[in-house]
């Protein structure tokens, strides 16, 4: 299960620049993955939040390669290769999106594609390369790796004769950053994405590393959604609700009602519609709220209400809506925690 919550941030330096540099802020509980999972996965999509999404991380740190999922270098080059009529012919590339280039091959046609690689490679001086896969397949490479960095086949006639494709998205290719990796007694994970929008949508999952078991999807975050408080002062409160056999309690609504009082908080007028929410299949459910506002939650179809005040530590950045440190002086609610020793999550 994951409890992600991206709260991105966007340092847009003009207003008609469409990619923007967005910085998510990442959250999540010691028990969410304590013992099963060990890295965070960040995932975006350009379109709607339904996807299509691609990962932004990956294994290791990984630079652009076109076609994207072309399998890695081999140890040993193929003994034989493919060749192509491209004497004379040439290959277009951009790097990182403002570098353009003109590879030109030359030789006696057809010119193996082994030859092809050593003409890219020296014409990239350690800005770009190509390799041949253990099945022959020629591949290009940038060499900086990161998701910041991109590589594209713009065009050229040699292109095809080569396998490469001229048309997005097969002609394009992005790096990858590293899998966060999760560390206990750290609730906050920081993930910069140089090439993001506003327009785009984002979503985490945790993953194991060693069994390659994955969690499922956050919600998705839209980065129109910025936050109008810092972050600073934003806490993330949660709900893990079971049925009365011990099953998660799926599509349960939960719903936190803005403040009755007005309440102002750097500055700015706290106030608004009710958040309403299910819980997901795992039972769980989550709500963005300002430290220091007293709020009013409520669980449809039972008769828990209870008031409660989001932490104002900084040092909390999640915490338990029904804990009993959240309630305010009025509050009815009385919560019951049976002394009950249960097992430890599961090691690796």
């Amino acid at each position: 299960m994951s409890t992600v919550v991206i709260q991105p941030r966007t340092f847009d330096t003009e207003a008609e620049v469409e990619v923007e540099l967005v910085q998510l802020r990442i959250l999540t509980a010691l028990d969410d993955w304590s013992g099963v999972f060990d890295q965070i996965e960040v995932w975006r999509s350009k379109s709607a939040p339904q996807g299509p999404y691609e990962e932004l991380t990956g294994t290791g740190w990984l630079a652009a390669r076109v076609p994207s999922i072309a399998d890695d270098a081999p140890v040993t080059a193929p003994t034989t290769t493919p060749g192509a009529y491209i004497n004379g012919l040439a290959l277009n590339l951009k790097l990182d999106g403002e570098q353009d280039f003109v590879v030109t091959f030359s030789g006696t046609d057809p010119i193996s594609y082994a030859d092809a690689v050593t003409t890219v490679v020296n014409a990239g001086s350690g800005r770009f390369t190509a390799y041949l896969t253990k099945d022959a397949e020629f591949v290009l490479e940038g060499l900086r790796p990161g998701s910041g960095a991109t590589l594209e086949v713009t065009g050229g006639d040699a292109a095809p004769l080569l396998g490469l494709a001229i048309d997005y998205p097969e002609n394009y290719g992005r790096g990858k950053d590293a899998r966060l990796t999760l560390v206990r007694g750290k609730e906050a994970y920081d993930f910069t994405d140089l090439l993001g929008s506003k327009h785009y949508y984002y979503k985490t999952r945790f993953r194991n590393s060693t069994t390659n078991s994955v969690s499922e999807f956050s919600t998705p975050f839209a980065v129109g959604q910025a936050l109008g408080i810092t972050p600073a002062n934003i806490v993330v409160g949660y709900l893990d609700l079971v049925r009365s056999d011990g099953l998660p309690l799926a599509n349960q609504l939960v719903q936190v009602y803005a403040p009755v009082q007005t309440t102002l908080v750097e500055e700015k007028l706290v106030t608004g519609a009710r958040q309403a929410k299910a819980s997901d299949s795992n039972g769980h459910v989550e709500f963005t709220l300002v430290r220091g506002v007293g709020y009013t939650v409520s669980i449809t179809g039972t008769d828990i209400v209870r008031e409660i005040v989001a932490p104002v530590d900084q040092s909390v950045k999640l915490f338990n809506i029904l804990c009993g440190s959240a309630g305010t002086e009025s509050d009815a609610f009385k919560v019951q925690v049976p002394n009950i020793v249960y097992a430890e999550r599961r090691s690796f």
